[in-house]
């Protein structure tokens, strides 16, 4: 029995789109392959070049998918030879009080920006948003300056007050735009069963805003971590140097160091970042999303 033409066009036209379906996830898929391939590539050549030594560099070529002679050698030299451990504690005790006390303060502050209509808000909110527009590298010879005169150069509480600086200022203005779209009923109803503005606000909104919290807490983290701009200007006593500074004097400073050294300098320094993805991946994809869609 042959079909009406009406049955045969439909078909045609339900194939043809299902064609144009499939070839959209093939070329999809293959653009994701070779995006991730270019960007997973330069990791896997640092980790092979930190379990290379010099003359396997040499024979080594990008083709080579494996080293000719694996050694940890490399990593031995970082851990026991160089002040790896010290400049690592320098690090977190930066980026955990800094992040720490700027985070504090950003929901304090993100939550009272929202809430409350506070005296001069707008220009506050203006002056924020125009903060965040200036490249971090310009305010940096001016914060020498000031820190300067104050005598806090050189010291663990300057580099901290001044990173801190850095966290409140994104941290409170993403705080507050995540909250500005959370509905008021919550607070509404916590009220009437008796507790207060302040309770109301911190017991029912902060638990709410844990996502876009620990997103920007993680921010807040692993910009200090990676810093060298800011560190570089504001510490000159090597016990007191960062991952950062201690990677760019071992790499084109006072001390040579050959590449194999320096990758597995690279690896150790980016491992707890990536720990910190690895657990937090969640919160990362849902902080990132809630931010830039909030």
């Amino acid at each position: 029995m042959r079909r009406p033409r009406y049955a045969e066009a439909y078909y045609k036209k339900n194939t043809y789109y299902k064609r144009i379906s499939i070839i959209k996830k093939i070329l999809s898929h293959i653009i994701l392959i070779i995006v991730g391939v270019y960007s997973i590539f330069p990791i896997y050549y640092v980790i092979l070049t930190s379990l290379s030594s010099v003359n396997s560099i040499a024979e080594t070529s990008l083709s080579d998918l494996l080293p000719k002679f694996f050694s940890l050698s490399n990593y031995y030299l970082i851990l026991f030879k160089y002040p790896f451990l010290t400049w690592l504690g320098n690090t977190l005790i930066f980026c955990t009080a800094s992040t720490a006390i700027g985070i504090a303060f950003a929901i304090i502050a993100g939550i009272g920006m929202s809430r409350f209509n506070i005296p001069g808000k707008k220009a506050i909110l203006y002056m924020m948003l125009i903060l965040t527009m200036f490249p971090f590298v310009v305010m940096v010879i001016p914060l020498y300056f000031m820190f300067a005169t104050l005598h806090l150069i050189d010291t663990y509480q300057g580099l901290i007050l001044a990173y801190t600086g850095g966290a409140l200022v994104y941290s409170s203005w993403l705080i507050m735009n995540y909250v500005n779209s959370l509905p008021r009923d919550y607070e509404e109803a916590a009220q009437l069963d008796g507790l207060t503005q302040s309770q109301a606000l911190f017991r029912i909104l902060v638990p709410m805003s844990r996502p876009v919290i620990i997103f920007a807490t993680l921010v807040a983290f692993m910009g200090p971590y990676t810093d060298y701009a800011l560190a570089g200007q504001f510490i000159t006593t090597p016990s007191m140097y960062t991952l950062a500074i201690g990677l760019y004097y071992t790499s084109t400073g006072t001390v040579v160091m050959n590449y194999n050294v320096y990758a597995a300098f690279s690896v150790l320094m980016g491992l707890p970042l990536f720990i910190l993805f690895f657990v937090f991946q969640k919160y990362l994809v849902t902080g990132f999303s809630l931010a830039t869609y909030k």
